[in-house]
């Protein structure tokens, strides 16, 4: 892991000092201040309604930091569902829906309560259709693995 990180933060304002849990409580990971190493994607994520987007850039250090790194070949992109599961709102249309969600819990949870950073896939809403998908038994594991690396 790189001790010093260039990122950057979407918005539709300059945010010069990120300050924690201004955001939404029902992202990806919960309450956060969430970034990217991509600027392209910053720019689109602070991209709404036709209004201008800033990607605020800012270095994080990460030398005292805890760091979870769902990339690692210690998860599977079932922890990341399981995360997402938690913190979003999923459309659950079936009895096996309702039995996948418990059996990711049960197997699959992640406590991320000590972490400070989480690295990881997105879910926009576009990316999050594809795992409410895989829930509800629409589509299958590979299909979803191939849907979070576009």
């Amino acid at each position: 892991m790189e001790l010093n990180m260039k990122i950057y933060h979407g918005s539709q304002y300059i945010i010069e000092k990120p300050e924690f849990g201004k955001g939404k409580v029902y992202n990806d990971n919960g309450l956060g201040f969430y970034c990217t190493q991509d600027i392209e994607l910053a720019k689109e994520w602070g991209c709404d309604n036709g209004l201008d987007e800033f990607a605020n850039c800012y270095n994080l250090n990460t030398e005292n930091l805890k760091i979870l790194n769902l990339n690692d070949k210690k998860y599977t992109i079932l922890s990341w569902l399981t995360l997402l599961i938690k913190n979003r709102t999923f459309r659950i249309t079936n009895e096996l829906a309702k039995s996948a969600k418990q059996f990711l819990f049960e197997h699959y949870n992640v406590d991320i309560s000590s972490y400070d950073v989480i690295i990881g896939y997105r879910a926009d809403d576009s990316y999050f259709a594809f795992a409410e998908d895989f829930l509800n038994n629409s589509i299958s594991l590979p299909r979803l693995e191939k849907a979070m690396k576009l």
